[in-house]
Order: structure tokens, then C-alpha cells, then sequence
């Protein structure tokens, strides 16, 4: 978990990105809208705008994703290492280690939710809560639960039961299918001797599976993509002198700042593009550590590993509290309303913590599990040529 390899600050950026969803989706559940208050002062500003950053951390995490998962894939795909039994296990194997619980959570949550509180449950508070079932909608479903289980929400099925948030995992999944699809079928292609049918499939592939996915979801690619060019920056020596100067960081820094305030007004800037291009060039300031604090690095750690269960288990919880012991009532901005935002923020905390200890942390024991058994199977009878074409680049 400590590894000394680690880049602290890329995970304290990663941790606080979770964090910034669930103190947004906790703020709306627990406290009045900004447009109550008869005179704001300087700190309800400040308040409503550090938990006001929900849905641009989820575009945070877009690039983060590209620059982690989408590099990994180009780097394997450089050193001839990039198998796709692999690369699916690793992913897939990551992605259920936390959603599986999640959604065991949801499931648990939303039973005892619709016995105190049928109506909110069923839609009647959508317009304040602005996520959670809507009214009419049959998310309830074992349908709906496998639906999620193989990352149809939004595409095919709704998301399952009260868990709005977990719209974006459907987005990473595709990505992480149509990525590698790309990037295999651009290397096959420029081989000498390339192997015609396989570049055909790759890209046949792809085309199919990007024209039958919603066109939102697409087009947010692009997003997620500047994470991998945030990757090929530090492949380049020459380009990471530019960008880890500290004038390059300042200035990418308030530019990224500048759209995070955009992001409240109409200007253009505001954009999701143009905020994950402004993080992503923000980004490449950040591939060198920054981060002297030893205690720092140590809570962008501890927060960045629970990040993941963190995002896909805190809303069911929340919209429980929300429902049958608040009934939907909210409190005024104050001390009394701070109050009891940090007692909750931190029973959400301590909650993902719990659940990432029982389950998300033993990912990576479970990953080399299923690799040793497909190492096996494909040992049983496998010519040795077969088994190099699928652990490696044909």
C-alpha cells in the first residue's frame, strides 16, 4: 500500500476527487441550497463551493482513468507484454471487487429504506435530491442488478436502486473495451507483417461497439483520452522539463482553478472538455512529486485506496440517513448544519473504509489467483506458440 514507487501527490488528487463527490451528494442530501441564504458571507461561498464539485471531480477522474488504465495499455502494447486475458481479469477483477459489495449495500440500504420510507424511495423527493430513483422508474430489479453487474446502466438499464453515481462506471468500463480495441488495431496496422483478419476484427469491433453506445458516453472519451496524452508527456523527457517547472505549474494551476469557477456560470470555460483539458495539462505539472509532507502523502494514500469503494458505496448510505431519519428535511448553513455535515461525513468515510477493508483491498491477491488458474488452464494442451500469442502481442 506504501510503496515508495508511489506518486503521493497524484493520489491525494485522486482521494480528494472522491471525497469532493460524496461531500456534493452529502451537502444536497443535508443541507439548504446556496439560493436560501439572505446575505452569504465568505465562508458559506467558500462551503458551498467545496462541496459543489461533484460532477467535476467524476471528470477529474475521466482523465486520472485514461492516464493510469490507457497508459498501462500503451506501455504493455510498447514492450510487447499486453495480453488481453490479462488485461480483462485485471480489469474486471478491479472493477467487482468493490461494485459487487456496492451494489449488495444498495440492495440492503434501499429494502430497509422503502420499508420506513416508500414514497422517497420511490421517486418523491428526485427534485431535491436531484439523483436516486425517479418517480416511475423500476430500478429495483434483478434485472437492473445484473444490468449494472456487466456495466449496462444508462445504455440499457437504469442504475440499481438509489446508486445514481454508479452512471459513470458504465462510461470507464466502455473505455477500457474500446481503448485497447484502437490502440491494438493502430499497432497491428503498422506492422510489416501484419496479420490482416486480426486488424479487420479489431477495428470492426470497435466501430460496432462505439456506434451501439450512447453518443453522451462517446463523445466523453475524449476526456478520458487526455489522461493517456497526459501519459505520453511522461514518456518524454524534453516535454516534462517544461512542464515540472514551477511557472508551468502555476499557470496551468490557476487556469484550472479559473474553470472550476466557471463551471458555476455559463461561460465556456466551464465545459466539461475544457475543464478536463485544463486539468489534464494541470496533470503533466504533477508526474514529478510536489508533496514534502510525509503526513500528506500518507493521507493521499490512505484516501486514494479507499477512493473506488468510497464513490460507489456512499450515496445508498446517505439516501438512507436522507430518507427515513431526516424525511427529506434539511438544515440551514450554520454551526449547528456544519455539525452535523462533519459527523456524517466522516460516518460515510469510516463506512467506504470498512467496506474497502473487507473487500476492495484483497484485489490484488484475488488477481493473482485468477492468473495462476488461466496460466494453468492454457497450459493443459496449449502449444506453446498459442499461449504466447494470447499473453503477449501477436
Amino acid at each position: 500500500m506504501f510503496s515508495k514507487n508511489r506518486n503521493e501527490t497524484l493520489d491525494l488528487v485522486r482521494g480528494l476527487s472522491a471525497v469532493a463527490v460524496m461531500a456534493s451528494h452529502l451537502r444536497g442530501f443535508l443541507i439548504d441550497d446556496f439560493g436560501k441564504l439572505a446575505a452569504p458571507g465568505v465562508s458559506a461561498k467558500l462551503f458551498y463551493f467545496a462541496t459543489g464539485l461533484g460532477h467535476q471531480a467524476v471528470m477529474i477522474f475521466f482523465v486520472l482513468s485514461g492516464f493510469f488504465v490507457g497508459g498501462g495499455v500503451c506501455k504493455a502494447l510498447q514492450t510487447a507484454r499486453f495480453g488481453w486475458l490479462n488485461y480483462a481479469l485485471a480489469r474486471l477483477i478491479r472493477l467487482w471487487m468493490a461494485l459487487l459489495p456496492a451494489l449488495l449495500l444498495t440492495l440492503a440500504c434501499d429494502l430497509a429504506g422503502r420499508h420506513f420510507a416508500p414514497e422517497i424511495y420511490n421517486g418523491a423527493l428526485r427534485h431535491l435530491f436531484c439523483s436516486g430513483p425517479a418517480p416511475g422508474e423500476n430500478s429495483f430489479t434483478p434485472g437492473t442488478f445484473f444490468g449494472n453487474l456487466i456495466f449496462l446502466q444508462t445504455i440499457q438499464v437504469p442504475c440499481f436502486g438509489s446508486n445514481g453515481p454508479l452512471w459513470s462506471l458504465a462510461n470507464e468500463f466502455w473505455y477500457y473495451v474500446l481503448f485497447p480495441l484502437a490502440a491494438c488495431g493502430c499497432v497491428y496496422s503498422s506492422r510489416a507483417h501484419r496479420n490482416l483478419p486480426v486488424v479487420l476484427g479489431m477495428w470492426t469491433a470497435f466501430g460496432l461497439i462505439a456506434w451501439l453506445l450512447p453518443t453522451g458516453l462517446v463523445c466523453n472519451g475524449l476526456i478520458w483520452l487526455m489522461g493517456v496524452g497526459v501519459w505520453w508527456v511522461s514518456t518524454r523527457p524534453a516535454v516534462l522539463r517544461v512542464t515540472s517547472h514551477p511557472v508551468y505549474f502555476a499557470l496551468t494551476g490557476a487556469f484550472f482553478l479559473g474553470c472550476l469557477v466557471a463551471t458555476k456560470t455559463q461561460s465556456v470555460l466551464g465545459h466539461d472538455f475544457v475543464l478536463g483539458t485544463a486539468f489534464a495539462f494541470w496533470l503533466c505539472s504533477l508526474l514529478t512529486p510536489r508533496l514534502k509532507d510525509r503526513l500528506l502523502g500518507r493521507i493521499g494514500i490512505v484516501l486514494s485506496e479507499i477512493s473506488y469503494t468510497l464513490y460507489v458505496v456512499h450515496f445508498p448510505i446517505q439516501f438512507l440517513i436522507a430518507s427515513t431519519f431526516l424525511k427529506g428535511h434539511r438544515l440551514s448553513f450554520g454551526v449547528n448544519g456544519i455539525c452535523w455535515f462533519a459527523f456524517y461525513f466522516i460516518l460515510c468515510l469510516g463506512a467506504s473504509a470498512l467496506m474497502w477493508f473487507l473487500f476492495e483491498r484483497r484485489t490484488d491477491g484475488v488477481r493473482q489467483r485468477a492468473n495462476r488458474f488461466s496460466a494453468r488452464q492454457m497450459g493443459k494442451g496449449t502449444p506453446a506458440h498459442e499461449k504466447a500469442a494470447v499473453q503477449s502481442v501477436p
